[in-house]
């Protein structure tokens, strides 16, 4: 038998707390309880909608330098210190695949961290 969605349990009846960290691109995302028959109850987040990060005069650009070609983490961690938020930058440069599409002397734009602070981090 197929699995049942129960989605009239959705945020606050299923859990008060948010489970992902303030960097994680799941924060506030909604919830629902998935009745999974012999296994019992599964939480789980719903489709993931990105946050709106709009392009901004004070946004900043960088090149992938030598050792960050595939790892969006370390450019992230090079320019916010927060290797988490790679996401965004993934999301504002439109990358889908970062290990082929982030190579070595790539122009990056990313959201100034005040951007990301009041959009991502609120």
């Amino acid at each position: 038998m197929p699995e049942i969605d129960v989605r009239d349990r959705i945020n606050e009846e299923v859990d008060n707390r948010d489970p992902y960290p303030a960097t994680s691109r799941y924060k506030n995302a909604r919830y629902f309880q998935r009745l999974i028959k012999g296994t019992g109850v599964r939480i789980e987040p719903e489709i993931w909608v990105p946050p709106e990060i709009p392009r901004t005069s004070r946004d900043l650009f960088t090149k992938v330098q030598a050792g960050e070609e595939g790892r969006l983490d370390l450019v992230a961690l090079r320019v916010y210190r927060i290797g988490a938020l790679w996401w965004v930058i993934a999301f504002s440069n439109d990358i889908i695949d970062p290990f082929t599409e982030t190579t070595v002397n790539k122009i990056l734009r990313y959201p100034s961290f005040d951007v990301v602070s009041a959009t991502v981090l609120a």
